[in-house]
This record gives C-alpha cells, sequence and structure tokens, in this order.
C-alpha cells in the first residue's frame, strides 16, 4: 500500500527554506527536492512507500509545518471532466452547452455541491518565474514596504508577461524610463498570460465540469456580457456563485470572487491546481464526500470566512 503526505494548511511553502534541510535528509539532490516543493500545493507528495512517507512528513513537522500520512487510496484520482463550452444561467438550473451538436444539459443547481476557481500561468510565464534571476529575488511577502511590493510586481510583471524574445529590449527600456505600469497596464498583461478554469462538481453521483475562459462563449450572459474574456468569467463566475449558496468553496475561489489580484492567487500550471483542487476536496468533505457533509473539525482555517463578492466587474479596457 502506498501513501501520500498532504499539507495540513493552504499555504505555499517556502522553497529555499524547505528543500535544502529535506534533500539532506532524504539523500536527494536539490533541484528535485526544490521541484517538489515548488509543486506541493495541498498534497506535498504522493505514492510513496509507507516508511517513507512517515519519513518526510516527520521532517516536515520538525520544520513546524503541519502534516499528515494518508492512504493513497484516498486521493484517488476525481473522474474525467466534461468541457463545458457555453450556458444559460437559468433560475433552475445551469444549462450547460458540451457539444455543439447537442443541446444543452441542464444541470440543477442542487446538484452542484463544489465550485472551484483557479488563474493559471502560461508556458511564458511560467518560464520566468522558475528562471534563476526569479529564484534569487526575495520573496515579495518579506517586504515591509508597501509601495516597494507593487513596484517590484509590476516590473516582474513587466518583464514575465511579454510574449516574445524580441521585446525584451523594449521591455528593459521602458522599465528604465517608465517603471511603473498602470493598473489596466498590469491587468491586460495578466489578462493575456493567464488562463482562467472553472470548475463544477457534484459528489452524488461523483461527477465535475470545466470551463475555460478563453474557450467559452459568453453570449449566455446577453446584457451582462462584457468586451474581454477576463470582464466575461468573472461575470460568469460571480453569477455561478450567486446560484450555488450552499456550495463548499476554496479559499482562493473566495479571493477571486472577491476581487483579489490575480498575481496574488495565481497557480503555476493546471498541475498545481488540480492537486490544491483534490487537496481540498480532500480535507473539507473526506474520501467520500457527500452534499452538505464537512469532515469534524473543518472551520474557518481551511475553508476561509464568507466571502463577500466584488458587487461590480472593473472594465479592462
Amino acid at each position: 500500500m502506498t501513501s501520500a503526505v498532504v499539507l495540513r494548511k493552504d499555504v505555499r511553502l517556502d522553497v529555499p527554506s524547505v528543500a535544502r534541510p529535506l534533500a539532506e535528509a532524504l539523500g536527494m539532490t536539490l533541484n528535485d527536492v526544490r521541484l517538489v516543493v515548488r509543486k506541493a500545493r495541498g498534497i506535498f507528495q504522493e505514492h510513496l512507500e509507507d516508511e517513507r512517507a512517515r519519513t518526510i512528513a516527520g521532517l516536515l513537522e520538525k520544520m513546524g509545518i503541519e502534516s499528515a500520512v494518508v492512504p493513497q487510496a484516498e486521493l484517488a484520482k476525481p473522474p474525467r471532466h466534461r468541457s463545458i463550452i457555453g450556458g444559460q444561467i437559468l433560475p433552475d438550473a445551469f444549462h450547460a452547452h458540451t457539444s455543439h451538436l447537442r443541446r444543452p444539459d441542464p444541470i440543477p443547481w442542487k446538484n452542484i455541491h463544489f465550485m472551484s476557481i483557479g488563474i493559471v500561468a502560461t508556458p511564458q510565464y511560467e518560464e520566468f518565474l522558475t528562471s534563476s534571476g526569479f529564484k534569487e529575488l526575495p520573496p515579495i511577502w518579506s517586504i515591509d514596504d508597501q509601495e516597494a511590493k507593487d513596484d517590484l510586481r509590476r516590473k516582474l510583471a513587466s518583464r514575465a508577461l511579454r510574449r516574445e524574445r524580441g521585446e525584451a529590449g523594449d521591455a528593459k527600456e521602458r522599465a528604465r524610463t517608465k517603471p511603473k505600469l498602470e493598473k489596466k497596464e498590469l491587468d491586460a498583461l495578466y489578462r493575456d498570460q493567464t488562463r482562467g478554469i472553472i470548475e463544477l462538481w457534484c459528489f452524488e453521483p461523483l461527477a465535475r465540469w470545466k470551463m475555460l475562459r478563453h474557450e467559452f462563449c459568453y453570449d449566455g450572459l446577453g446584457e451582462r456580457a462584457r468586451k474581454t474574456s477576463m470582464e466575461n468569467f468573472r461575470t460568469l463566475a460571480l453569477e455561478l456563485h450567486a446560484h450555488l449558496p450552499h456550495a463548499l468553496l476554496t479559499r482562493i475561489t473566495k479571493d477571486f470572487l472577491a476581487g483579489a489580484e490575480l498575481h496574488e492567487i495565481i497557480f503555476d500550471n493546471e498541475a498545481e491546481l488540480e492537486r490544491y483542487t483534490r487537496w481540498f476536496v480532500h480535507q473539507a468533505a473526506g474520501p467520500a464526500p457527500k452534499p452538505g457533509v464537512l469532515m469534524p473539525g473543518v472551520g474557518e482555517a481551511l475553508l476561509g470566512p464568507p466571502v463577500q463578492p466584488v458587487d461590480e466587474v472593473e472594465s479592462l479596457e
């Protein structure tokens, strides 16, 4: 039987401070451990022999990182998702289009038990995040000066989100002459170099549906439709949430609905988002989730406070 090591809190680990002690204790290369730690969003590592899993969990605990060992079978992969390419939000159900050739499938609101929203970096964005230059920077959260934090984020966005290598010279010149980007410019860069994902889950029977920001047709929003896909994505997410007061939401989902800046909630790739989603469902609802049933002891530390969605979607144009 194999096991998995999971974190007890919804946090990202600090790679430099965690990777080296683990590498030395486990006899692994520093680069291999750094990769594990960097992707450890909720699920630290999977498919381990029981003894090795307990060793890793013990090492994490010594570093002050709360963790647990769970049977791998409890973290079984969720069912394959069905893609939703469009739909209408009606009082009784979400009428989802899963094919251009079929009529919409009504998904009653009462049958949707969990909603996850994730913002995922493009390969161009991820390439910069994993560069040696980025790793040498101090963690943004450790900077006390809020203005310095904002300035650094803008400069990182200017470099990380450029589309072609040929633009490198322009980006450097721009950083020299205009180090601060306007908010709308920064939002546009994030919009261009990220992917948005909404997942809806049903626990009985276990099923899930996925919507991708760039592939979803927003005609069903009618007069509420906006100009950009990001504006429409936010509008769609807010309207779905309005019909799902009973559904479980991750903290990241709540942050997005409340208007969080994208750089604060971004995932490196879809694999990281998938691990985070699986971990959250396991921690909140257990290995066999049921509608409205939470695991013992689950509270605000995991679920976060009640969400206060933004009333309006700010225009990015």
